[in-house]
C-alpha cells in the first residue's frame, strides 16, 4: 500500500475523479466536482491510498469542511476507504500522512467533522464542538494535536 498526495498534473487525478464519483457516500461526488473545477487552495491537498494500480482510499487536507462561519482550520475531509479494504487501518495511515504534511506547514492541530461516534477517537481525535453544517445537520467537530 502507498499513500501520497496528488497534484493537478498527476496521472492519478482523473482516475480518482472517476473513483470518487462512483463512491457510495455523498462526499465522493462532491470531491469529484471540486477536483474537476480545481477548487482547492495551493496548500490544500488530496491524499490517495493505492495498492498497485488500484485506488483503495482517499482523504483531503482543506481549510474548510462545510461548516459555515467556523473558526477551526485545517480539516481532514472526505476520508473514505474502499469497503473491501476497511479494518486495515488505512484511514489512520492517511490521517497520519496528512498530519506530517500539516506539520511541515506549521499547523498545530487538525480537525475533522463527523456524525460517527467512536470512529475518530481511536485516531486520537477529541470532541471539541458541535456545529450545524450547510445542510442544517448537527455535526461533531473533533480535534487532534499535531505531534
Amino acid at each position: 500500500m502507498w499513500i501520497t498526495f496528488i497534484n493537478k498534473e498527476d496521472e492519478l487525478r482523473n482516475k480518482l475523479i472517476d473513483y470518487a464519483n462512483a463512491c457510495d457516500r455523498e462526499a465522493g461526488p462532491i470531491l469529484a466536482e471540486k477536483m474537476q473545477w480545481d477548487s482547492f487552495l495551493d496548500w490544500e491537498k488530496i491524499f490517495v491510498a493505492t495498492e498497485g494500480d488500484n485506488i483503495i482510499g482517499y482523504c483531503t487536507f482543506t481549510k474548510e469542511d462545510g461548516i459555515p462561519d467556523c473558526d477551526y482550520t485545517p480539516f481532514v475531509w472526505f476520508v473514505f476507504v474502499d469497503e473491501k479494504r476497511r479494518w486495515k487501518r488505512i484511514s489512520e495511515k492517511m490521517i497520519n500522512a496528512v498530519e506530517e504534511y500539516a506539520k511541515r506547514l506549521n499547523f498545530k492541530q487538525l480537525y475533522i467533522v463527523s456524525d460517527h461516534k467512536w470512529l475518530y477517537e481511536k485516531y486520537w481525535f477529541e470532541k471539541c464542538d458541535i456545529k450545524t453544517d450547510e445542510l442544517w445537520r448537527s455535526e461533531t467537530i473533533f480535534k487532534r494535536k499535531i505531534k
